[in-house]
């Protein structure tokens, strides 16, 4: 059995080997200044790390990395486009008309890097999901009053390692409209919609967009008779991502 002074000795030794392994972890408070900083100053540094810290890892804004590459899932969008559809000769659709439209836009980033197996990598990217109000006016032909749709489309941000960034989007929707015009014989009207287009980001998390999609409106035969109506519609805006 130990005595006295012997476990004595042993609890000194593992109190200075606690010691030097407490101050191990705090190497900020060990220094071969003859004068180190005060207790309250490396306390201060030791949270401006943390926070730094906290805001690299959880405020990296839309992108895994560089500007142009892979999105972050979780990353969000909100924009505005506003421009000019215009029919076109197809289908039910005879009459030349054209409509503004301002279309406000609110997407989530649903993957991660998708498509590096699919046509040698061409197709990789990132999947979105928009939600899409369509606010719409007659402003060529004989086309009275507008209409107000809501589309969710589901969009494809390509990788390119630039600051510009194709994409190509498709969707479906639905409208009310009172453009009392053949083509679109109810108040009530179902939406159709592909196409492509690009954004260029002149910030990490800005960009200037344009796209051009076919658009589709008819009641899916809910009423007789149903024409459609079908246009190209052209548009630009600006969108934030985060």
């Amino acid at each position: 059995m130990l005595n006295y002074k012997t476990r004595l000795a042993v609890f000194v030794v593992a109190v200075q080997c606690c010691a030097v392994a407490a101050l191990a972890e705090q190497p900020a408070l060990i220094s071969r200044d003859p004068n180190p900083p005060a207790p309250d100053k490396v306390e201060a540094i030791q949270v401006l790390q943390r926070d730094a810290h906290i805001y690299v890892t959880e405020n990296r804004g839309p992108w895994e990395g560089e500007v142009g590459g892979p999105m972050r899932a979780g990353a969000k969008e909100i924009g505005f486009q506003a421009g000019y559809a215009a029919t076109i000769r197809m289908g039910g659709t005879q009459n030349n008309y054209g409509f503004a439209f301002a279309n406000p836009r609110y997407g989530y980033v649903f993957t991660d890097l998708i498509g590096e197996d699919v046509c040698g990598g061409f197709l990789k990217g990132n999947g979105e999901v928009v939600i899409e109000g369509l606010f719409g006016m007659g402003v060529k032909g004989a086309v009275h009053g507008g209409t107000e749709g809501l589309a969710l489309n589901y969009k494809h941000n390509f990788i390119t390692g630039t600051r510009f960034v194709p994409f190509v989007e498709l969707g479906l929707g639905l409208s009310m409209n009172q453009w009392g015009i053949h083509e679109c014989q109810s108040d009530f009207e179902f939406i159709t919609q592909i196409g492509a287009g690009c954004q260029y980001f002149f910030v990490d998390d800005w960009a200037l967009i344009i796209q051009a999609r076919w658009h589709h409106m008819s009641n899916a035969g809910l009423t007789s008779p149903n024409p459609g109506l079908n246009d190209i519609m052209s548009t630009a805006g600006i969108t934030h991502f985060f």
